[in-house]
């Protein structure tokens, strides 16, 4: 369900992006959590859903789109971010005195069709009992009590699986157990990288040897890509090829013309096995991975 938008509150943030967009155009410069904070809190308030009795329904699931570089940026902390943000759109949901039917859920995207520094936020009031991720998403027993607390007296939070907690110890606040004394599970190790290379044909020349030697590697127009491919139609950033999991697939990011691999076109992402082939412009890319 979409979240009917606040109109005053709506209009005040129109004019504030009217008023910084020129100047973050005019003066780019490294975009914080903390700004990412500020535009989450501005989402959660323009788009409450008025309820019976004056009271607002806030938004639970926020999809923030970035451009690719800010998107990179926060990639290596993104875990520890999205926890932090959940927390504080908690504590402001509660202080607003807005309902949250379940912790907010907060994803990170790449978009092509944003510069560096600019923000699009999306969000949803989704009905924790759908399934999902709202219905399996594991909550720690202080997360579980926050949101609780934010509700409405007598109210039940929908389709949570809280994480295992003991009983409070004696004197401690019921409304944070105690976390289990248990030392936690051992993290899996990720594979190690293959060696993998692409063998690509550029048109009118010879043929190069791109050895993956990085997680992520970015394809594209744009100068600042790892491979650059001098063709008008492919997109400033067109694709990008990720290893995880023990596995190698290519992703389209939101290009207009996306990717022909192994003779099919305009696909979106594939997993890439040894000897596939695919297209991006005039650029011919062979897959070989040992």
């Amino acid at each position: 369900m979409k979240a009917r938008q606040n109109p005053l509150n709506k209009f005040e943030s129109f004019m504030q992006r009217m008023i910084e967009r020129p100047f973050a155009r005019l003066f780019p410069s490294r975009l914080e959590p903390v700004e990412l904070q500020r535009h989450l809190e501005r989402a959660m308030e323009d788009n409450t859903l008025l309820q019976g009795e004056g009271r607002r329904l806030a938004p639970n699931v926020y999809d923030i789109y970035l451009s690719i570089k800010d998107h990179q940026q926060f990639t290596p902390t993104q875990a520890m971010l999205v926890r932090d943000w959940q927390n504080h759109l908690v504590e402001f949901a509660r202080h607003r005195r807005y309902t949250l039917r379940t912790m907010p859920v907060i994803r990170l995207h790449a978009a092509s069709d944003l510069g560096v520094s600019d923000v699009r936020i999306e969000t949803e009031t989704a009905d924790g009992q759908a399934g999902g991720a709202m219905a399996t998403q594991a909550l720690s027993a202080e997360q579980l009590a926050q949101i609780r607390a934010a509700l409405p007296q007598g109210q039940q939070l929908p389709g949570i699986s809280s994480a295992p907690s003991n009983p409070p110890a004696s004197g401690s606040n019921p409304n944070f157990p105690q976390q289990p004394s248990a030392s936690p599970a051992p993290q899996v190790a990720q594979p190690p990288m293959p060696q993998a290379w692409l063998t690509i044909r550029l048109p009118q020349a010879n043929q190069q040897i791109y050895r993956i030697e990085k997680p992520i590697v970015n394809i594209g127009r744009q100068l600042s890509n790892d491979i650059i491919v001098e063709d008008k139609r492919v997109s400033r950033y067109h694709a990008q090829i990720k290893f995880q999991n023990g596995h190698f697939s290519i992703f389209d990011l939101g290009s207009t013309n996306g990717i022909t691999i192994n003779g099919t076109p305009h696909m979106r992402q594939h997993m890439l096995r040894n000897g596939d082939y695919f297209t991006i412009g005039s650029y011919d890319f062979y897959f070989e991975r040992r």
